[in-house]
C-alpha cells in the first residue's frame, strides 16, 4: 500500500495527461510536482515519444527528476543517461521498405535527436524538416541519428504485425500506432528506475490515459487513469482523476502524496 511518509515516486504521461491541448502545463500541475518534490518525493515523465520528440517547452518549463522515454527505451535521471536502447540499421532497412511498398500509411521514425517522416497525402512533406525519400534514405537517419520509437498512420494490419512480430511492439490507438522495440514498455521503465532509486514497487504512482499507459498502470502501486482516458484504461484504473483540461495530475498528487 502507498505510504506517503516513505519516499514515493511519480511517473506521468505526456499527451491527455500532463498535457491538454497545447504544450503548456497548467500552473496547478507545475505547483502539485513541486510540492511533491519539495516534500521529497520523485517525479519522472514516462511518455511513449523518443528523448527528440518531446517539445522543448517541456524540458524548460519545470524540474523533473528524470525522463522515461520511448515507452521505456531511455532513461535519463538528472540530466544523465542511464539507459538506453535504439533500433538496428537493418530493421530501419525493412520498415522502410515496407512503408515505401505501402503508402496507405505516413510514417514518423523519432530519434534522439530529431523525427524523420515518409509522407503521404494525408501528412504531407511540407510538415516536416526531414524527409525520408527513399528506402535508402535509412542509412542517412541511421548515421546521423538513433531511432526508438516508429509511429504510424491508420490502424496497423495484421500482416505488419506478422513480418515485424519478433523486433517490435505495437500499442494502437485510434488513427495512428507507435512501434517501439520488442519487449520494451512503460512499466520496464519503471522497474529500472526502482532497481536504480530503491524506491519500492508499492510506493509508485502512475498516471496516464492511453493504450501504451496500461502496462505502467498495471505495474505501479497506484495506477491513475484521466477522465479522459481511453475505456480499456479507465475500467483498470485503481483510481480516476480529473481530465487533463482540469489538470487531473494534480488532483491525483494533491490526493494520493499531499493529503489535500
Amino acid at each position: 500500500m502507498l505510504n506517503p511518509k516513505e519516499k514515493c515516486a511519480v511517473f506521468l504521461d505526456i499527451d491527455g495527461t500532463l498535457l491538454g491541448d497545447s504544450f503548456t502545463i497548467s500552473d496547478d500541475n507545475l505547483k502539485a510536482i513541486a510540492d511533491a518534490r519539495a516534500k521529497g518525493h520523485m517525479v519522472f515523465i514516462n511518455t511513449g515519444r523518443s528523448w527528440g520528440n518531446i517539445p522543448d517547452v517541456l524540458h524548460e518549463q519545470f524540474n523533473l527528476d528524470g525522463v522515461i522515454s520511448g515507452s521505456g527505451a531511455m532513461i535519463t535521471m538528472n540530466g544523465e543517461t542511464v539507459y538506453k536502447s535504439c533500433m538496428s540499421e537493418e530493421l530501419i532497412r525493412r520498415v522502410a521498405e515496407y512503408m515505401f511498398n505501402n503508402r496507405q500509411y505516413w510514417l514518423i521514425f523519432e530519434g534522439l535527436r530529431n523525427v524523420y517522416a515518409i509522407p503521404n497525402e494525408i501528412r504531407e512533406k511540407r510538415s516536416y524538416e526531414n524527409i525520408v525519400d527513399s528506402p535508402e534514405d535509412y542509412k542517412k537517419i541511421c548515421s546521423e541519428d538513433e531511432i526508438q520509437v516508429i509511429a504510424m498512420g491508420k490502424i496497423v494490419t495484421d500482416d505488419f504485425k506478422e513480418l515485424f512480430k519478433d523486433d517490435l511492439t505495437v500499442f494502437q490507438f485510434d488513427t495512428y500506432a507507435d512501434c517501439v522495440i520488442k519487449g520494451l514498455n512503460k512499466a520496464k521503465g519503471i522497474e529500472k528506475v526502482l532497481e536504480l532509486t530503491g524506491i519500492k514497487r508499492e510506493n509508485t504512482i502512475a498516471i496516464g490515459d492511453s493504450n501504451n499507459d496500461y502496462d505502467m498502470l498495471e505495474y505501479a502501486g497506484i495506477g491513475v487513469a484521466m477522465a479522459n482516458s481511453q475505456q480499456r484504461i479507465l475500467d483498470m484504473a485503481d483510481y480516476i482523476t480529473d481530465s487533463a483540461k482540469e489538470s487531473g495530475v494534480a488532483r491525483a498528487i494533491e490526493k494520493l502524496l499531499l493529503e489535500k
